[in-house]
């Protein structure tokens, strides 16, 4: 089952950004016994033989709890490839690690490798206080770029930590992930429907189901980004998804306040207003909608490709990766960035752990874990979900790309969108009115 991501908001952002304020903490490391320069470029793969030149070393490491599995096939091939190296990991949850990982980079005994966040809060912060190396070079080396495609923004900063979503590459993430449309095929054959493959289809689908007596639409929306993500299903089928992705990453003169936005915001009301949303839906965890769908509950559920182990074992299901007559784009990004420390005295080894991570070859233990990668990878046999996500992941970095995440374009977004959005769906305040305090959050954001 794919691992969840939490994005990086509200008062764990605000957590992040301090903590490189706050006096430094010990950050527990690992000796390196041959400390070596920093590696200023490398032109291939790192080589064993390369690494045997250092003698034992020993490579600290922190990582998403998330990570584990994966972390639990390739530490064991890493070692067995570069003998002279110990990776010694450090499993955090989400939170923990993006509230830290700042202050433990700044500190005199920094992990050599250690993954961050995409947009200000973390990453920006790390490239900005000079904490992590440029991986222009790893990603070339490692056939990464090609893989990444224009989603490779995401993870580009400039040098200073001023501009996101340009100049030269400080992470470097294997894995896609991506919201999308699960429906229920046995249901909607009762309806003498097809799987909808446009807005519009869908909207006829809701009602079908609707009047058949079913819910079209299960949705949990108690961590407030549940319903953000079904509304970016619309959003992402009516605006271009580069001028979306040129908002999150703060270009100069984007505007959220279109047209298009608002359509979506009112078609997203409509919904409810309908009836197509299961009832409750500010009370219900997303975990708990996604059980529920799985278990039989409803026609359709909105959300992350993390669901899909949880959805497919409670019966068939689609994960239908388009829903407008254009390319498809929805919320999504690459997984947790990883990065190599400015710092680090075993920076070959560093780069050599983060570009076996992102590798081709490695690609394949990745999806033994049910994550997709962003490397091309072999058919998935039997498992016919775990087939249409690797499909749907084609589709979205080949076409539009991925939206990002619309809690990325501030520090202060997720708390802004999400509560708006509450109030839109509810009745109790207009498109407009979101539209105006969302883009007046960027602007402000980014006038200081």
């Amino acid at each position: 089952m794919p691992t969840r991501r939490m994005r990086l908001t509200g008062a764990a952002a605000a957590v992040a950004v301090l903590a490189l304020g706050l006096a430094a903490c010990s950050a527990p490391g690992g000796s390196r016994t041959a400390p070596s320069a920093p590696v200023e470029e490398i032109t291939a793969p790192v080589t064993p033989e390369q690494l045997a030149e250092l003698g034992d070393v020993t490579l600290s490491v922190w990582a998403d709890q998330g990570e584990q599995d994966f972390m639990d096939l390739l530490v064991p091939a890493f070692e067995a490839e570069y003998p002279n190296v110990s990776v010694d990991i450090q499993f955090k949850s989400f939170n923990d690690l993006t509230a830290t990982v700042l202050n433990a980079m700044n500190s005199a005994d920094a992990p050599d490798v250690a993954q961050g966040n995409q947009g200000w809060a973390t990453d920006g912060a790390l490239v900005k206080a000079g904490l992590i190396r440029p991986l222009d070079d790893v990603a070339d080396a490692y056939d990464y770029r090609d893989a990444a495609g224009d989603a490779i923004t995401q993870l580009q900063w400039s040098d200073d930590g001023a501009a996101f979503g340009e100049g030269s590459v400080y992470g470097m993430s294997p894995d896609n992930q991506m919201v999308g449309l699960f429906s229920n095929r046995s249901k909607l054959a009762e309806l003498g429907l097809g799987t909808p493959t446009t807005l519009d289809e869908l909207e006829a689908a809701f009602a079908a189901a609707k009047a058949a007596g079913q819910t079209p639409l299960v949705l949990g929306n108690a961590d407030k980004a549940s319903a953000m993500q079904t509304f970016s299903i619309l959003q992402g089928a009516l605006t271009p998804a580069a001028d979306t992705r040129a908002w999150i990453t703060g270009a100069t003169g984007a505007d959220f306040a279109v047209d298009s936005n608002r359509e979506a915001l009112d078609r997203f009301a409509e919904w409810v207003a309908k009836g197509y949303v299961s009832a409750g839906y500010d009370g219900t965890s997303p975990d708990d909608a996604a059980a529920a769908f799985a278990s039989g509950e409803g026609v359709f559920f909105i959300g992350g490709n993390w669901y899909a182990g949880a959805i497919s074992d409670g019966a068939a299901f689609d994960f239908t990766p388009g829903l407008s007559d254009g390319d498809y784009a929805s919320s999504g990004s690459f997984g947790m960035p990883w990065h190599v420390s400015s710092k680090s005295d075993a920076s070959l080894a560093a780069i050599a752990f983060v570009g076996m991570v992102n590798s081709p070859e490695s690609a394949a233990l990745l999806a033994e874990t049910h994550r997709v990668p962003i490397q091309p990878v072999e058919a998935a046999g039997d498992d016919a979900m775990f087939q249409a996500l690797l499909d749907a992941s084609s589709t979205q970095l080949d076409g539009a790309g991925p939206l990002y995440w619309y809690d990325w374009a501030t520090d202060t977004m997720f708390d802004t969108f999400t509560g708006g959005l509450q109030e839109v769906l509810a009745g109790r305040e207009s498109a407009d009115a979101l539209l105006e305090r969302v883009q007046a959050d960027w602007s402000d954001f980014h006038a200081e």
